[in-house]
């Protein structure tokens, strides 16, 4: 079957029709509150995942430092799935969280090209995925976050539409600006074989809550999200489909000339050690296991506790005589927050970490809010951490 060109018979998005009363109403309340549970069991899975991850990646990275050659390509495997499992798992936490706001200059390129390598692992062997990306098209300002959902969300809805052999396309170019306008367009492409969509479906397209799929199967906020996001980005999204030919979403992005181009990323010097007293607390003993090796093996001195209540204990024990409290934030009976509060009625301006697989969204949903402490996001790897100790312990008071 051939890509559906793209065409004049298109439908663009624009307000949604009125919804109608009643049942209607009542099932988009239910499906909307599904949402949030969704959204909600999903983020606590992926806490746990961080969790179990971070002792993977760490105890990997710590077993590769001066292992024979033979044993440290199996151990690099090793951490290879685990990024792979870290990089799945910042995407389910993406889905319990609000969007981001702070926009930077991106190539539509890198997005296609992070996609297209998760999309791989989930479509079956008999579905094709072809890439033609434009080289060197300009840079937009957006939200990474936002623009990998817009893509993932247009190539799953295709993927669907093919359900079994076919392929799906994904492409970028550029368009000069239209007349009166101001900047060219970066224009990005899902195209499919699939089923394609008749008149009635192609008008509500874009409606929230609409969905062809089966009960329990579509939530129909996909695409009404896409939408919004396109809105938001200044650009515009249009779809060609009939029954039969497949479909193709086009998205027109405008292209500011003066966007920087982010910097490339600086090689870090190996982080440093030091002698000062660590208090570490998670209720995970593989994480609290890796967190000491990772900092004893740099001169550290280190404390584990596996809980708030030990930790206070030994907190106690040494007098208070302890330089820096690295703790996980949800813990059974009392979280880091508050323990990092309690430590500090005994010693003022005890400096802290605070470790979560949540985001900041997601803990404010669990009534947590942080800023006590600096906070470090797991999955994380022992370089990581021993870099963002020594910048804790060596900036001033108002870092802490």
């Amino acid at each position: 079957m051939q890509a559906p060109p793209a065409g004049s018979d298109r439908s663009d998005s624009g307000p949604a029709p009125a919804s109608e009363a009643g049942d209607v109403a009542e099932r988009e309340l239910r499906q909307s509150q599904r949402m949030q549970v969704v959204g909600q069991m999903v983020s606590g899975v992926a806490h746990d995942l961080a969790n179990i991850l971070t002792a993977i990646q760490g105890f990997a990275e710590l077993a590769a430092d001066g292992a024979p050659d033979e044993v440290a390509a199996v151990i690099r495997e090793i951490r290879s799935t685990a990024d792979r499992g870290t990089a799945l798992t910042r995407k389910l936490l993406a889905v319990g969280r609000h969007r981001e706001s702070r926009a930077v200059a991106l190539d539509l390129n890198d997005c296609v090209a992070e996609v297209e390598a998760l999309l791989r692992r989930v479509v079956g062997p008999d579905l094709e995925i072809h890439t033609d990306l434009e080289r060197s098209i300009p840079r937009v300002n957006a939200v990474v976050n936002d623009v990998e959902m817009v893509l993932l969300n247009l190539a799953l809805n295709a993927r669907d539409a093919v359900a079994g052999a076919g392929w799906i396309r994904i492409s970028t170019r550029t368009e000069p600006a239209s007349e009166g306008g101001l900047w060219p367009w970066v224009v990005l492409e899902v195209a499919d074989s699939g089923v394609g969509m008749d008149a009635d479906t192609l008008a509500r397209v874009f409606e929230p809550f609409f969905t062809t799929k089966d009960e329990g199967v579509g939530t129909g906020l996909g695409l009404a999200v896409v939408a919004d996001v396109v809105s938001d980005l200044g650009g515009r999204i249009a779809v060609d489909s009939a029954p039969g030919r497949g479909t193709t979403f086009t998205i027109h992005i405008p292209a500011p000339a003066d966007l920087e181009a982010r910097p490339e990323p600086v090689a870090r010097a190996r982080a440093q050690g030091g002698s000062e007293t660590l208090l570490l607390c998670d209720d995970d003993p593989g994480v609290v296991r890796m967190l000491a090796s990772a900092l004893r093996r740099v001169g550290y001195d280190v404390v584990e506790t596996h809980g708030p209540h030990e930790a206070i204990a030994a907190f106690r024990e040494r007098e208070g005589r302890v330089d820096l409290l690295v703790t996980d934030i949800m813990m059974p009976e009392l979280n880091g927050e508050d323990l990092l509060a309690r430590l500090r009625q005994e010693r003022d301006g005890l400096r802290a970490i605070l470790l979560t697989g949540y985001t900041q969204d997601g803990l404010s949903a669990r009534g947590v809010e942080v800023g006590g402490g600096r906070l470090l996001q797991k999955p994380f790897g022992p370089e990581e951490l021993r870099r963002v100790v020594r910048e804790v312990l060596d900036g001033s008071p108002a870092e802490r």
